[in-house]
Order: structure tokens, then sequence, then C-alpha cells
């Protein structure tokens, strides 16, 4: 469990300024263990059936995701044959809201821009039913293999692996895609509790938005007319 004191100051001073009212609460929360979540494969089991089977306490997320659980007790869900098996992803609750956001339909051509390690590429491939085309891209070249696996085991025929900047991808396609998903790299303050504190500075977050600002409007022009980013 994480204390206060490993925050960085900058970090700290930056949000009490922006949060007054909050502030003790916003630090305070980072003494919180994180919740372990996972989101059901419904390709490969329902649900109902994996409560069933689970050795692990499992309390649904909410409505906004019906195949989304908090593990809530009992064991190491990311050691158990059934993760393995790619029963389920491991997945924080907040993550498993884009794929809703996203909406993919089957049959629909869905690209996400930064998809490694693949939680989200693998809820959007989950909601196209496995049909139409998933286009999984990751610039990096080791997470784009780990990419590849987290698919493998999730057991989707649908998807296309790719490991391109932005710019190649946008000069290959063009503007075909129904859904652009751009999970844009970022600087990192909710990974905190988990990780501890980084190189954290604000030019570092200013460098991450202008990065950002360029990646979005390179994957826009990946967007065919009417489709949504």
């Amino acid at each position: 469990m994480m204390t206060y004191s490993p925050l960085p100051p900058e970090f700290l001073a930056k949000m009490k300024r922006l949060l007054p009212d909050e502030y003790a609460a916003f630090v305070a929360a980072y003494n919180v263990p994180p919740h372990v979540g996972l989101r059901v494969n419904t390709l490969k089991v329902t649900p109902e059936l994996l409560c069933q089977l689970s050795p692990f306490a499992l309390t649904p997320v909410g409505a906004h995701e019906p195949a989304g659980f908090l593990v809530t007790g009992g064991g190491k869900p990311g050691q158990h044959p059934h993760h393995a098996a790619g029963l389920y992803y491991l997945q924080e609750p907040s993550a498993m809201v884009v794929g809703g956001l996203v909406d993919p339909q089957p049959g629909e051509l869905v690209l996400d821009l930064a998809a490694a390690p693949g939680g989200k590429a693998t809820h959007l491939a989950t909601r196209m039913h496995d049909q139409g085309l998933l286009v999984a891209n990751d610039i990096d070249a080791g997470r784009s293999r780990v990419l590849a696996q987290n698919l493998e085991r999730w057991g989707v025929r649908n998807t296309l692996i790719t490991n391109s900047t932005p710019e190649q991808l946008a000069k290959a396609f063009g503007p075909v895609f129904d859904r652009v998903l751009v999970d844009a790299p970022c600087s990192g303050e909710g990974m905190f509790r988990r990780v501890g504190a980084f190189a954290w500075g604000e030019e570092m977050v200013l460098a991450c938005a202008r990065r950002q600002t360029a990646v979005i409007d390179t994957a826009a022009q990946l967007v065919r007319p009417g489709g949504r980013l």
C-alpha cells in the first residue's frame, strides 16, 4: 500500500491548486488498494457459467458492462487456468467503459490505434462478435508481440495486428474505418498507486499532450465520413 510521500511534490502542488476542496480525499485515494477486475470472454463462456466455475468471489461492476466483474476474494486470477484459456481478461472496471462508448458493430471495419497489451482490443473484438475486421496496432514491437499473444489467447479470428506509426497507417489505409479508438500515450498519474511515482514532471505532461494532439490529428485521417473517432 502506498503512502503520500512517494507522490511527486510538483504533482501534489498542482492537484491542491486544481482540487482545493477535494484534495485530501484525492490524495487519500492513492492509499486505497486498486480493484482487481475481470471481463468475461463471451465468445467462449457466458458470465453466468464463469461465475459458477470461478474459485474467486465475483461482483458485477454494473449495467455498463454485463460481462465485467470485480474480484472480491480468493486467489490470484491472473495465474488461474481459466485466464490462460482466455475465459476472461484482467481489466480495471473504468477501462471497461470504453468498449461501450466505441460501440463497434459486427461487420464493421474498426481500428484500435494504440492497442497493446490488448484489453480494449479484445473488448472490441468481442462486441463485434468476431465479425468484420479489427485492426489492432501498436507502434512498439515488443508490445505488439504481447498484443498478439493476448488476442490469440482470446480466440478471435477477425483481427489483423500491425506494428506501424499512425502516419504509416493513414498512408496505407486512408479514411476507411467505421470506428477508430485512440487510447493515446499519457503521463500515467493513474498508475502511481500500482507502480509508484516515476519520472513525473510538468514538461513530461506537456510533451504527452503534444504527442496526443499529433496522434489524434493523424487518427482523424483514418475515419470514414460519418464514422466515429
